[in-house]
């Protein structure tokens, strides 16, 4: 449950506390408990609550557990009052409960209740602020219609098209979230998008058709995967210059960080390898055999494990940080698997399965498939919101996300973006 602050109005006077039982964010729905405490002696006449715009009282809704009535709800359901008879008196709360109510637009509502007297004003004035949080917004890259799109997870609502971006592919956003990096494939540049207005604000040159990025743990730099260059291009985010151009392979293209910052790990699709590269040095270090047309891959949170996705033989590579070496290889993993994300916790993989339209879910403790769900056609990228409840996958063929419950494995929206969504972030 997600509580309102309560204003520091003295031990003794009278109080009120709001609470969202299930979310705080924008656009859910849930149900919204307002407890009135009158601390002192109450008077007849009545109890009003007084709600903020935004909340609206309707006869579906509850005052101490007896369904409001018409009579009760005034000022369009932005008052409710509960005249006061003599068995009412004793009360020591009274509790308002809206049921299944969408929450407004982030921003701090105020709530008051109080004891209305006949003639003689009001005692027992209690008032709070609750504040609505921002949703999670994801971004995400629709490489045949050169734009990217900026939805709601839990309103499933599309916010905003950009443009001003051609063909682009992978993204990643910085830890404050004031900036996505994107890559414009056709074009050899990475984008920059400031959230604040969503607009670009910057291009930067790199390699021949970057596809993929990486962003260290501290923020400082991004890596771009350079496709047809066969190179990694380091930007410093401070200045959004290329301050190395790191030598590889042709082909390459996913690419994923170790939680200390220390190693990068490239994907090679056509030689079946994944390459180990030094943050420190900038230089290959070592270069590991994998399945069949690796194309993307996942670092555990505690940095032991790199899930390798190969999509050519819809295997997963299994790979051993401190070792570098193969510890194990998962069969069954879907048909053509194109995304890869392990939950916060470290205790679930999500593998997006190109051509069975389907997410499947991996635990990490017995490297099993547990379950999987259906999305949309051609599922690609897939990415968590920040506190872990839901995730986004983007449908490449279909030109929809899908938005998922982490909890249930089920669907909560599907939103229509632009053409050919390939890759998606959340911040």
């Amino acid at each position: 449950m997600i509580e309102a602050h309560q204003d520091e109005i003295g031990p003794f006077a009278a109080q009120i506390t709001v609470t969202a039982i299930t979310s705080d964010r924008e656009g859910a729905v849930t149900d919204i408990l307002i407890s009135y405490r009158p601390d002192a002696i109450l008077a007849l006449g009545a109890v009003v609550f007084t709600l903020p715009a935004g909340f609206t009282a309707t006869t579906t809704d509850t005052l101490n557990g007896t369904t409001l009535l018409s009579s009760q709800i005034s000022n369009n359901g932005g008052r409710v009052t509960l005249g006061l008879t003599l068995d009412l008196l004793g009360l020591a709360q009274f509790d308002l409960l809206l049921k299944a109510k969408p929450l407004p637009a982030a921003g701090t509502y105020r709530f008051r209740a109080e004891n209305t007297l006949l003639f003689l004003g009001s005692q027992g004035v209690a008032e709070t602020d609750f504040a609505v949080e921002v949703d999670s917004l994801a971004y995400v890259t629709n490489n045949l219609d050169s734009t990217v799109s900026v939805v709601r997870l839990m309103s499933g609502t599309s916010v905003q098209t950009i443009t001003g971006i051609t063909f682009p592919a992978g993204l990643i956003d910085t830890l404050n979230g004031s900036f996505v990096y994107v890559t414009n494939l056709i074009t050899n540049l990475v984008s920059v998008i400031d959230t604040t207005n969503n607009t670009v604000v910057q291009s930067i040159p790199v390699g021949i058709s970057p596809i993929r990025l990486a962003v260290s743990p501290n923020g400082a730099f991004i890596y771009a995967v350079n496709r047809d260059s066969g190179s990694v291009s380091v930007i410093d985010t401070a200045t959004n210059t290329v301050t190395a151009t790191i030598a590889v392979a042709n082909s390459i293209n996913g690419a994923a960080i170790t939680p200390s910052g220390t190693l990068l790990y490239v994907t090679n699709s056509v030689e079946n390898k994944v390459h180990v590269i030094s943050t420190v040095t900038n230089t290959v270090i070592q270069t590991i055999q994998v399945g069949f047309s690796p194309i993307a891959l996942a670092i555990t949170p505690n940095g032991q494990r790199v899930y390798v996705l190969n999509s050519g033989d819809s295997t997963i590579t299994v790979i051993s940080t401190p070792t570098n070496t193969v510890v194990q290889t998962i069969v069954g993993i879907g048909s053509s698997p194109q995304g890869i994300a392990i939950t916060a916790s470290g205790s679930f993989a999500y593998i997006s399965s190109l051509n069975t339209s389907e997410v499947l879910v991996l635990n990490i403790t017995t490297n099993t498939v547990t379950t999987t769900f259906p999305v949309g056609n051609g599922p690609n990228g897939i990415a968590f919101s920040s506190d872990g409840t839901k995730g986004a996958v983007t449908n490449y063929y279909d030109g929809t996300v899908t938005v998922f419950d982490i909890v249930t494995n089920t669907v909560l929206h599907t939103i229509s973006v632009g053409a050919g969504p390939f890759d998606v972030v959340v911040k």
